[in-house]
């Protein structure tokens, strides 16, 4: 008798671990829509947006005051001063390109910084309620992604490669 009650337990225990894993899930995107440092990370890209427009605007100027000076002197200019006015408007033409190029990464970049720094605060949340609730996991549903995982998880990625023959 006290065997087939000890197997029960055994039987159980298994199924009682089973149980105590919780699961959650959260929208991060969702939160970071709402967060208050939103409007700020906007403006703070908006105004760099506008001193790179200015700037290229100022570059614009000068391609085109260029571009009309030679336009209205071509039938005067010798040789030399032709070709060296030409390689001063395709200069500036690949300067404006580069600053393009530059300015569209640097305001990707700075985007990128500051919304990591939210990111990383909604992370620190998510993590901080993981534990107080005992989540074993917290899916994000934006990007289908784990954004908790506790130290109790199991990593069964050992098994399943002993399993496929992988060593």
């Amino acid at each position: 008798m006290i065997k087939k009650i000890a197997f029960m337990v055994l039987m159980a225990l298994p199924f009682n671990l089973f149980a105590q894993d919780k699961l959650a899930y959260v929208d991060v995107q969702e939160i970071l829509q709402v967060m208050p440092e939103l409007s700020d990370i906007e403006k703070t890209i908006a105004d760099l947006n506008e001193q790179y427009n200015k700037e290229l605007n100022k570059m614009h100027e000068e391609y085109y005051a260029k571009v009309k000076e030679y336009q209205d002197n071509i039938n005067t200019m010798a040789e030399s001063i032709k070709t060296r006015r030409q390689g001063e408007i395709v200069d500036i033409e690949k300067r404006i390109g580069t600053f393009q190029q530059t300015a569209g990464e640097d305001l990707q970049h700075k985007q990128i910084e500051l919304l990591t720094a939210v990111r990383e605060k909604i992370v620190k949340a998510v993590t901080e309620i993981g534990n107080e609730n005992n989540y074993t996991y917290v899916f994000d549903l934006s990007t289908q992604a784990v954004v908790y995982k506790s130290p109790k998880a199991v990593d069964i990625t050992p098994l399943v490669k002993k399993k496929l023959g992988i060593k």
